[in-house]
């Protein structure tokens, strides 16, 4: 299963932080900017330092830190310009994986995609 989170944030604060286990068997719960969400357990925190657009990833175990597919995002709701209104819903390019979608929380869009809908729809729903 490929699976992966993407926090996309400004970086001002030092990044997203884990600061517990889920009530989810398997999962943890990260916090950005006073946003909670559920994540995998086994998903980490990669450096972007060298990539072209600084922002905070977490996901799965070797995955590349500034080409990735799947993940969970942080932006700043404010400038967060949506192709589409929030949920889950199929994307449409091949290096994307394979579900997307977003939710609001706090200042903040957090966006999920995931080969597995069960799996964007967990880390969604956590968003708060």
């Amino acid at each position: 299963m490929l699976a992966g989170v993407w926090l996309w944030l400004d970086r001002d604060d030092g990044g997203a932080e884990i600061v517990g286990d889920s009530s989810r068997p398997g999962w943890m719960t990260i916090q950005f900017q006073g946003v909670r969400v559920d994540i995998p357990a086994s998903w980490e925190r990669l450096d972007r330092h060298d990539c072209e657009f600084e922002f905070e990833v977490w996901a799965p175990p070797d995955s590349q830190s500034c080409k990735w597919a799947a993940g969970v995002a942080f932006y700043g709701s404010a400038t967060f310009d949506p192709a589409h209104k929030p949920g889950v819903r199929r994307t449409e390019s091949r290096q994307e994986a394979e579900w997307g979608g977003y939710t609001y929380a706090g200042d903040l869009a957090v966006y999920a995609s995931d080969d597995d809908r069960e799996t964007v729809l967990r880390v969604l729903e956590s968003a708060g």
